[in-house]
């Protein structure tokens, strides 16, 4: 892959921002880090083949009143590689590999995303998960179970995110992270399982 199969969301009215531009320091790396890796700026790329898909799903969201947030798009591997390192640094190795996929680094090709929901009239994230739960409440169904009244909002929209983005062709990672897809319309949907 070159640079020209990359595009920045942005330029198709896609709302977005770079991860790791915005929570290097939370996560353990240095600017020159993130610099030296290539990320220069919070605007998210995608593989240009994608692009018209996230268009359809920015515009099934709005039926519902939300926007289509992606939270990271493109990661290149040197900047997997040195996230992988400070990560293990600060956290362990056992810990880190419950996050990051190293063997396919599935962001690397631009074919990845991490997506939430945006409330355009409060102009902020529409949460999926309560952060007091943890890294556990990451991933699919932890919610499922659960009766009271917050949780069963947090698995419908999970739900009903995942959904949408299946009809389109995204698969969930090999994590089970309720945010993180993959582009692969030729696999079998994954979930509900």
């Amino acid at each position: 892959m070159n640079d020209s199969d990359f595009v920045y969301i942005d330029d198709y009215k896609l709302l977005g921002t770079n991860f790791y531009w915005l929570k290097y320091e939370s996560k353990g790396l240095s600017k020159e880090d993130i610099l030296q890796a290539g990320l220069t700026s919070d605007r998210v790329q995608i593989h240009k083949s994608i692009v018209d898909l996230l268009v359809e799903v920015d515009k099934e969201f709005q039926t519902r009143g939300y926007k289509l947030f992606v939270k990271e798009g493109y990661r290149s591997k040197e900047l997997y590689n040195i996230v992988y390192k400070r990560r293990v640094e600060k956290y362990g190795k056992e810990e880190t590999d419950k996050l990051l996929n190293m063997s396919d680094m599935p962001h690397s090709q631009g074919l990845s995303l991490d997506v939430a929901l945006w409330d355009e009239i409060s102009n902020k994230e529409v949460y999926m998960r309560k952060g007091d739960d943890g890294a556990p409440a990451l991933f699919v169904d932890f919610y499922k179970n659960k009766d009271d009244d917050e949780s069963q909002k947090y698995q419908e929209l999970q739900e009903w995110v995942i959904g949408i983005m299946q009809e389109k062709g995204f698969r969930l990672g090999t994590k089970n992270e309720y945010f993180h897809f993959d582009y692969r319309p030729n696999d079998l949907q994954n979930y509900p399982k």
